[in-house]
Formats: structure tokens, C-alpha cells, sequence
């Protein structure tokens, strides 16, 4: 259940080479991801997806999910769900052959998040850039490993929603959960929180009261410490069907220990893995 490994190695690759989400843009510039003009704060608000092969991922999530795509360039497009944006794919070419998704967290003060990312041992990999049209981002690695992106939007940040074939959720997976859970709290305004899933505490973080980050024992030695995304389907076994149909590959099948089984772990035919969930639970 190889989630991440060799992708290490080609996240600082991408993130260090290209204009931070993987495009070669010259100018610096890339579209706005809203006009909401409301900052959600302390939540992921965006996802960039970098991969080898921009064509090979756009018919994966178009056949399996059925997003639509709108070209910005050569090497990054837009991926829609029922008109709206809710996606940015980037194309790039790297050795490992590569492919992962990148959750951006919503901050109006990424100096401030990267200094403590520094102080708690963490990295800075792409350091505070502005990009006309969208904002300013940086790409950090938390002290465990696990890569993440900062970004303070100019327009505003996208509206969260739960429809089908969208995000809904998503976790960092660690050797300790505890001390993720530790750090990413010092970067915001979040509230530590349990509650009861299957006789099993689960531990997140909150802004207001609303859940923003979950927190999970990765559950295999192998899989590198990573920030995971979850995307909400109406049925999970049949998206399964559609997931090897397009040339993706099933990490972990839905079984009723895990959830009720209403979840799997799938990757796609580049290597970016994620979860898909029938409902929240």
C-alpha cells in the first residue's frame, strides 16, 4: 500500500523547480481559484495535483469522477465538477515518474505559519511567493515529512462543498499522530477535538467548532508521512469499477472493519493516492 514512496524525492523536485504548482509560467501568474471575497481559514481550500502525464490524469478523474477540464496552458489545467472549480492538475516531468496531490490550507499569515514550521523542525521547500492573479503560497514539509501548501488568495477563497465527486475530508497520516496533530494546531486558530468512529477515538482539529483536519496512525511502515484527501462518491464499489477501468489501482477494497465499508484507498495510473468515502461519517 505504497501511498508515497518514491515521491519524496520528486515533491522537492517539483516543488523547488516550478512556478509552485508544477506550471512553467514566465510570468508568474496563474488564475484566480475564486471571486468569494471570504477567507476560510485554517481549512484546505485548494488542490493541486503535480503529475508526469497531464493528458493520462485528465482521463482518469474525467472517466472516474467525471470532472470537466479547462486548459490555462500547456502544463496546468483547471479541473471543474458541474462548472465549478474545484481542482488545479500540473504537469511535470521528473525522473521517479511521480504523481501526488498537494493540499493548500487557507492562511493570512504564511510568514508567520513558516516561521513556526522552522522552529518545530520542519522545512520550507518553496518559501512565500507571490503569484499574480491568485495570491501567495508557500510549499512546506511538517516535521514528520509530510508536504503541504499555504495559500492567502487575493480574491477570496472557493466555497466548501459535499456533493458527489468532490473533496470532503482529509488527514494526515503519520508515525505520530500526536505530535502532527501538535504542530499543525501551533500553525492556526484550531481547537483540538475527539469524537467516537467505530468504538475508536478519532482525533482532529477544528476552527469554530468546524472540523478541518483529521489525524490517523498510518497503517503501513511503508507509506511515507503524508497528507491524505478524500473524495465522496454515491457508491463506492461502483466507482471502484470505474477506478480499474481507467487504469487506476485499488490499494485497500471497502471491508466493514474499516468504517462500516464505506471507504477505499485507490491510486491513480500516475501514482497519486487518495480516498474515496461513500458519506461522511
Amino acid at each position: 500500500m505504497k501511498l508515497l514512496s518514491p515521491l519524496r524525492a520528486a515533491i522537492i523536485v517539483a516543488v523547488s523547480t516550478v512556478s509552485l504548482t508544477g506550471c512553467q509560467l514566465t510570468s508568474n501568474e496563474l488564475p484566480a481559484i475564486s471571486d468569494s471575497g471570504t477567507k476560510n481559514t485554517g481549512h484546505v481550500v485548494w488542490h493541486d495535483l503535480i503529475t508526469p502525464n497531464l493528458a493520462e490524469s485528465k482521463a482518469f478523474y474525467g472517466n472516474v469522477f467525471g470532472w470537466q477540464f479547462e486548459q490555462v496552458n500547456d502544463s496546468y489545467t483547471f479541473a471543474k465538477l458541474d462548472g465549478k472549480l474545484i481542482a488545479g492538475m500540473a504537469q511535470l516531468d521528473n525522473t521517479q515518474n511521480a504523481s501526488l496531490w498537494l493540499s493548500l490550507i487557507s492562511s493570512q499569515d504564511i510568514t508567520d505559519a513558516t516561521n513556526k514550521t522552522l522552529a518545530a523542525g520542519g522545512k520550507v521547500l518553496v518559501k512565500s511567493t507571490e503569484i499574480k492573479g491568485r495570491g501567495k503560497i508557500a510549499v512546506l514539509e511538517d516535521p514528520q515529512g509530510a508536504v503541504f501548501s499555504l495559500i492567502n488568495t487575493v480574491n477570496g477563497d472557493p466555497t466548501v462543498s459535499t456533493h458527489d465527486n468532490g473533496w470532503i475530508w482529509q488527514e494526515v497520516w503519520s508515525d505520530d499522530p500526536i505530535q502532527s496533530k501538535a504542530f499543525y494546531q501551533r500553525l492556526g486558530n484550531y481547537s483540538s477535538k475527539e469524537k467516537s468512529l467505530q468504538q475508536l477515538n478519532y482525533s482532529y482539529l477544528a476552527v469554530e467548532d468546524k472540523p478541518a483536519i483529521g489525524f490517523v496512525k498510518k497503517p503501513d511502515a511503508e507509506i511515507g508521512n503524508t497528507w491524505v484527501n478524500y473524495i465522496k462518491v454515491a457508491d463506492v464499489d461502483a466507482t471502484l469499477l470505474k477506478v480499474t477501468a481507467a487504469g487506476g489501482v485499488i490499494l485497500m477494497a471497502p471491508n466493514e472493519t474499516v468504517r462500516k465499508g464505506s471507504v477505499a484507498i485507490i491510486r491513480d495510473p500516475a501514482g497519486a493516492g487518495l480516498v474515496i468515502q461513500e458519506e461522511i461519517k
